[in-house]
């Protein structure tokens, strides 16, 4: 699988910030020819903040985003408290279990010591 460098999240407290950052980086990679993918780039109001700030407005949850593989949410802890909640993206999870179901399929005739040994550093990491 290749992954290439050119995923990137930015935080700015103020809305007025990444908006200022947003028209700067436009106008910076259009000096050298390149453009931000519209469908793929956008502002979302996320933090600490940010359901509050919904709620006063007759919004909704803040809205996650998925960053490599992972889902990003806003949550809040037993105490009320912000935290950042991550969840792995249900795509690619589902694709890793097709494909160690698979890599067991064709290991059924092994010994089971070294499928459970594969298997152990397959959960493992």
């Amino acid at each position: 699988m290749d992954r290439y460098a050119d995923d990137l999240v930015m935080g700015f407290q103020y809305k007025a910030e990444a908006e200022r950052y947003h028209a700067a980086l436009k106008e910076q990679l259009s000096s050298v020819g390149l453009t931000l993918h519209p469908e793929k780039t956008s502002l979302k109001e996320f933090g600490r903040y940010a359901a509050a700030n919904r709620k006063k407005r007759g919004e909704g949850k803040p809205e996650g985003f998925d960053f490599l593989r992972f889902t990003h949410l806003c949550s809040k802890n037993r105490k009320g408290g912000f935290f950042l909640r991550r969840k792995t993206k249900s795509k690619s999870q589902r694709q890793t279990i097709r494909e160690t179901k698979d890599a067991l399929r064709k290991r059924m005739h092994a010994p089971i010591k070294q499928t459970g040994d594969w298997l152990k550093s397959v959960v493992q990491g």
